[in-house]
């Protein structure tokens, strides 16, 4: 009777000894992190499809309390650009398909990364209860010998220092690539596979849209490098010219088109959807030969179909008072109304044909009370102050009628800003960039703005042509950085602006 309780009593105590165990083992369960259950480990890592681009495969065992997933790719030593840093939210992870439910994966590419360079990158996964998940690698990348290899190796006149120009990191647009990504220290850092040309670029919702120069069609170029194309919806249009900025509901989209066997050349402006969806057009030749012969006109000498008499090479949408800036390279900048098209202002060079010749524009025109008039002007955009900056290239109109004139040339190019008052009807360069020696790029080139007074500037064809220069310049006229390549006409670099991959968040 005795032994049989002793039995029993240990029997007890084991049995209790086990529940114990049993509730702390649950207690530890539930002491473990999301990120501590998610059973983070790297599964595979390879090349994409150029060396600036890898693929990474992560095991996961629980995607649900997954938020997003971030990668920093470490400087090289001696450069200043702010590392590459890109934030995958769970809404792209999930729309991208980068979640394999079956095989327990989470896949997407690491881009931004140094050819020829072993890449020390930092992996991070962050949780809905705040736990996070690290993973060092190194991803090495083959030297890059594509169709953008001269990019590699820039000519460093004025090195980037400590001191930060106001952005790190540069989308090009040319005739070589895709569009093209350097840092401020002058490494090339991305390039996709295509397509072959990016002229007509935009960097929008994570990926580069980019409009076809011999074809209506819009490829949206993936951050993996892939691509694919979309058709214009309507047939009316050939293919796209210049550039490409975001609009009020769409993208502005500099067309040419054919009216009936007629070519109506970089005179037609359309708002369009990354679906190929028009959206709403704008007809410079319907809309100068109404203002005209509303003003007493003839047009027929100024709107010359199957002539590349107004050259659009520029276009903005200002959301401030619901109007359109677009660059007439041949004449003028002209400011239009959204809705209507109508025409509020013109600003150029009052020697050229359509001030001259045409009271109806003349009555159009702002006078202009400092500085120099922008001829033959590039690259639109809104400075922070609210001012009108663009690339003042100075060359005279190149397609104006036999015995008109043309207008001045200038032996310098420079960036401007432009205080307009449309009270007053004026205009005032309040700031530009002249250096000395001057340098000039007859066509092409670009100016635009990083942090509130830095700058960007493009010489698409400076030295006589034969070097395309970019810089970083600060309001005070001081450069952050210089550094060129050797000029092929614009296929170089058409223009470029800042781009920021040191802080980009996918969603």
């Amino acid at each position: 009777m005795k032994i049989s309780m002793i039995f029993s009593i240990r029997n007890c105590m084991v049995l209790y000894a086990c529940m114990l165990a049993a509730a702390c083992s649950k207690l530890d369960e539930l002491d473990d992190t999301q990120a501590e259950k998610a059973g983070i480990a790297v599964l595979e890592q390879g090349p994409g499809v150029t060396p600036f681009i890898a693929n990474v495969a992560l095991r996961l065992d629980d995607f649900d309390d997954l938020e997003r997933v971030s990668f920093t790719i470490a400087p090289k030593s001696g450069t200043f650009s702010r590392p590459v840093g890109v934030t995958y939210t769970r809404a792209w992870l999930e729309r991208s398909g980068a979640w394999r439910a079956p095989d327990r994966q989470l896949r997407f590419p690491v881009f931004g990364l140094y050819a020829n360079h072993q890449n020390a990158v930092t992996l991070t996964a962050v949780f809905r209860d705040g736990s996070t998940h690290v993973e060092r690698l190194t991803l090495a990348a083959a030297a890059y010998t594509g169709p953008a290899a001269v990019y590699n190796a820039p000519q460093v006149r004025i090195p980037r220092s400590a001191g930060s120009p106001g952005f790190d990191y540069i989308m090009i647009q040319g005739a070589l690539n895709s569009p093209i990504v350097v840092d401020t220290d002058g490494h090339l850092r991305w390039a996709g596979a295509g397509p072959g040309s990016s002229f007509s670029s935009l960097f929008h919702a994570g990926s580069f849209l980019v409009g076809s120069a011999a074809t209506p069609e819009l490829f949206r170029v993936e951050l993996d490098g892939t691509y694919r194309p979309t058709p214009l919806a309507s047939t009316r249009y050939t293919n796209f010219h210049h550039d490409l900025t975001r609009g009020k509901t769409g993208m502005l989209a500099e067309l040419d088109a054919l009216e009936g066997g007629v070519p109506r050349i970089e005179s037609i402006l359309a708002e369009i959807a990354p679906t190929g969806e028009v959206l709403k057009e704008w007809d410079m030749a319907a809309i100068f030969r109404e203002t005209m012969r509303a003003g007493g006109d003839d047009p027929s000498n100024f709107v010359r179909d199957g002539v590349d008499w107004f050259h659009m090479n520029s276009a903005i949408y200002v959301p401030a008072d619901d109007s359109l800036l677009i660059s007439s390279r041949e004449n003028f900048v002209v400011k239009i109304d959204y809705a209507t098209g109508r025409i509020k202002w013109l600003l150029g060079d009052t020697t050229k044909h359509w001030y001259v010749n045409y009271p109806s524009l003349r009555a159009l025109a702002l006078r202009l009370t400092s500085g120099k008039a922008p001829i033959g002007q590039h690259s639109l955009s809104i400075a922070a102050n609210g001012e009108l900056l663009l690339f003042n290239n100075g060359t005279a109109s190149d397609q104006q009628p036999a015995g008109t004139p043309r207008g001045l040339t200038r032996d310098i190019s420079t960036p401007s800003r432009y205080a307009i008052d449309e009270g007053a009807r004026t205009a005032s360069e309040s700031w530009t960039y002249a250096p000395d020696p001057a340098i000039f790029s007859p066509y092409c080139a670009s100016v635009y703005e990083g942090a509130p007074g830095s700058h960007l500037v493009t010489y698409s064809l400076a030295a006589g042509r034969t070097r395309t220069r970019l810089l970083g310049v600060d309001g005070a006229g001081k450069v952050a950085f210089d550094f060129d390549y050797p000029a092929t006409g614009c296929e170089v670099a058409f223009m470029s602006k800042p781009i920021d991959f040191a802080a980009l968040t996918l969603r």
